[in-house]
């Protein structure tokens, strides 16, 4: 109990709840509950590419999760099993996550933001600034020593909520600008992904599919014009049975997953050279 009470007594800083987090986490865990049987081949998929990746690391050293949330996704006592030590990374951490992991000592929860950027929008967006004034290459946890790092289904969230706390608090900006801005997040991160001297595993989706049964009404880019390298496994994530979202369409999202993120490859396209063969 004591635990418990020292968690929710935790303050959560301004440009969080600011930027709706805390809210937005509570959504994830309670929309991931109601649509348990429709995310179950998805979550199946996610955390099976994981264990393939933390295989080829042998049964020892340390990993590192990116985007961890509510832990649907995330086979933690497997990992537990196999690595010495276990970080789940995420900007908040609901009390369930904080429960689950208390039973494996070796595993523990960061509270981090993993684009360095977040607390500098908030406060260039609640004086009337752009969004493209902040500037920051990810460099955590580069020299720690993870032999397997995942990014799970985080990369086309990195900019959502603090481009829609600009829109609220500003005159929305321009497309470009938004995009520009959202891309730069993205490509960060898988630049610092790439970075890692160990086995990255990236989770992400790719596109947003509105659906009447099989028929695509609808479909909407996630990663703002980022092409990814090839090798990836794809399918789709039943993210939001209708009504759950659209209360017309069923919500799809056609996402990819790396055993093994290319990371040279993926340098050297973002730097305008062909792969080396």
């Amino acid at each position: 109990m004591w635990n418990r009470i020292r968690y929710l007594a935790m303050p959560v800083p301004r440009y969080l709840r600011d930027m709706g987090y805390t809210r937005g986490l509570k959504r994830l865990d309670a929309r991931g509950r109601r649509c348990e049987v429709a995310w179950a081949p998805h979550v199946a998929r996610s955390r099976s590419l994981i264990l393939e990746a933390a295989d080829r690391c042998g049964r020892s050293g340390k990993a590192l999760v990116l985007g961890s949330g509510p832990l649907f996704d995330v086979p933690v006592k497997e990992l537990s099993e196999r690595f010495q030590e276990v970080v789940l990374v995420d900007l908040l951490h609901l009390w369930r996550a904080r429960s689950a992991v208390r039973r494996y000592p070796n595993v523990r929860l960061e509270c981090m933001d993993v684009t360095g950027v977040l607390e500098d929008a908030h406060a260039l967006t609640r004086i009337g600034q752009a969004l493209e004034g902040t500037e920051r290459t990810p460099d955590f946890f580069l020299e720690d020593g993870f032999d397997l790092i995942v990014s799970a289904n985080i990369l086309s969230q990195l900019p959502l909520a603090p481009v829609r706390y600009a829109s609220r608090k500003r005159n929305r900006a321009e497309p470009w600008r938004v995009r520009a801005f959202s891309r730069r997040l993205a490509v960060d991160h898988l630049d610092w992904l790439a970075s890692f001297p160990g086995h990255v595993c990236l989770i992400s989706d790719l596109e947003r599919l509105f659906c009447d049964g099989e028929d695509v009404v609808s479909r909407g880019e996630s990663l703002w014009g980022i092409a990814l390298p090839e090798g990836g496994r794809e399918w789709m994530w039943e993210l939001g049975p209708k009504p759950e979202i659209d209360p017309r369409h069923d919500v799809r999202h056609r996402v990819v997953g790396y055993v093994e993120f290319p990371k040279e490859v993926w340098l050297e396209r973002e730097a305008g050279r062909q792969p080396s063969s």
